[in-house]
């Protein structure tokens, strides 16, 4: 057991933890991979409920008997990404409520196996709690309010609102304040979630590939549905992974060919925006692990140049209808139902600029919801005006800033690489609604965005520490962590 698992076990002892092996177990790579695994099998052999199953009874095994939270991120992620190939498909998952009750039971003998920790509301209470007022209030002086008590914008609502709210002050709870190197061991988690993002691209050219040579491309393309939710999730994990590049002495070089991969399976899911904004982000993730790496730096261009080459030339040669089509599929016409819901927001933002129209609005043009989804104006920021009016537009503004002066506090490799989150999936969610997706992605961010806060902690409380020793910064703190 290394030193961060001996300060982990120390820190749990004095909480009254009782399950040791339970703390390792879900902090080791053993967890992170079969998780990973199990999640992998489920989607390529279409045994999705059985996978989701799986790693649900692991989720409620670390609710129970792991004192810290942080596990929770990659199960949560992992069972929101198995059911995407069965897009529409909603019926097929209906035995899912049951397990949402056992998670719910799960977490209840939580509260009376562990000693109760002491609440924290935390640094990011008050602009969850703005957004969760937007939330709530939007539509408020619209007639068409009474759509914000049906499902599926009932969920929306709750769950992006004061849901939102309790996600923060559990986390914030129940991750250990002193957690060594959590950056660094979310980041593996967030690995496993890019790996799996490969392995669903991969699984579904292998299994459509002969689509490909069909007189219509849309046969081959229709199959990748998920592409966008895909993307959301690998613009947030793909930065991560080239953290870890930069975090790790020895085999460094395996996150950064896996960072590379996960570019090139946003690139291959054929979603627009994961396309434009993972094209964006990739050269500034890629390029700051490279300029970090120091020693690494050779080996890391190295493998960029063979994989960008193996990338060109597998998709001449074998995916030549995708190659000979991606201009055509990256085309935006004026004329396009997006575009149009664009200016219903705006339009529905002139009628209701207060409060909006709420995330009950049903709408009827451009656009039909599929099963469980809201209207979605497919644009965070028309989103937000179109259902949240000015207070939402406050509320979210108040939200930015926070985070932004959270990823200013301290100058850490992790923030530097959240920032390339926030560049990619923010930027993405110009052209898509990640914002307003609760779980995983507002899970995830919440996260992400407590252990920034305590990373900067860390660094500041060392960096005073080495001051009050008087000894050099540079032999007590790795600043750049």
């Amino acid at each position: 057991m290394d030193n961060r698992q001996n300060i982990i076990m120390e820190t749990y002892r004095k909480d009254g933890i009782r399950f040791v092996w339970a703390d390792k177990f879900f902090h080791s790579a053993f967890y992170i991979a079969a998780v990973t695994l199990i999640g992998i099998v489920g989607f390529a052999l279409s045994y999705e409920l059985y996978a989701i199953y799986a790693v649900a009874a692991s989720l409620m095994i670390s609710w129970v008997f792991c004192r810290d939270l942080s596990p929770s991120f990659l199960a949560m992620a992992i069972i929101s990404m198995i059911p995407l190939a069965r897009y529409g498909q909603g019926d097929y998952f209906a035995s899912m409520y049951y397990v949402v009750i056992f998670l719910v039971l799960a977490y209840i003998i939580r509260l009376f196996v562990h000693t109760p920790p002491k609440i924290r509301l935390g640094r990011f209470f008050i602009p969850t709690l703005a957004v969760a007022v937007a939330i709530t209030l939007g539509g408020l002086l619209y007639d068409g309010l009474a759509g914000a008590f049906e499902m599926p914008a009932i969920y929306y609502v709750v769950a992006l609102g004061f849901g939102m709210l309790l996600v923060n002050v559990i986390l914030e709870t129940n991750i250990p304040l002193d957690h060594p190197n959590g950056a660094v061991f979310f980041a593996k988690m967030a690995v496993g979630v890019g790996v799996m993002g490969i392995a669903m691209v991969i699984a579904n050219y292998y299994k459509y590939f002969p689509l490909l040579n069909a007189p219509n491309i849309g046969a081959f393309t229709s199959k990748f549905q998920f592409g966008n939710n895909l993307s959301n999730l690998l613009l947030i994990t793909m930065p991560l992974t080239f953290y870890l590049s930069t975090r790790i002495k020895k085999g460094g070089f395996i996150y950064f060919t896996l960072g590379v991969l996960q570019y090139f399976a946003l690139v291959f899911s054929l979603s627009r925006g994961g396309i434009v904004f993972g094209t964006l982000v990739f050269p500034l993730v890629a390029g700051a692990a490279i300029v970090i790496a120091k020693k690494n730096r050779l080996q890391y261009i190295l493998i960029l140049v063979i994989l960008l080459i193996g990338a060109v030339i597998l998709t001449r040669e074998l995916l030549a209808p995708i190659y000979l089509r991606l201009g055509d599929m990256l085309k935006v016409s004026g004329n396009e139902a997006r575009v149009k819901l664009y200016q219903l927001a705006y339009q529905n933002f002139l009628e209701q600029p207060i409060f909006g129209k709420g995330l009950g609005y049903i709408g009827g043009r451009y656009y039909f919801p599929k099963p469980f989804c809201i209207y979605w104006y497919h644009s965070t920021v028309f989103q937000i005006i179109g259902s949240l009016g000015l207070v939402g537009v406050a509320a979210y503004i108040i939200q930015a800033i926070y985070r932004a002066a959270a990823l200013i506090k301290a100058k850490t490799k992790f923030n530097l690489f959240v920032l390339f989150i926030i560049i990619g999936f923010g930027g993405y969610s110009l052209v898509n609604v990640g914002y307003f997706v609760p779980l995983p992605c507002m899970a995830i961010l919440v996260h992400i965005f407590i252990l920034v806060d305590r990373n900067n902690r860390l660094v500041k409380a060392s960096a005073a520490d080495a001051k009050k020793e008087n000894l050099p910064r540079s032999n007590y703190i790795d600043i750049v962590k």
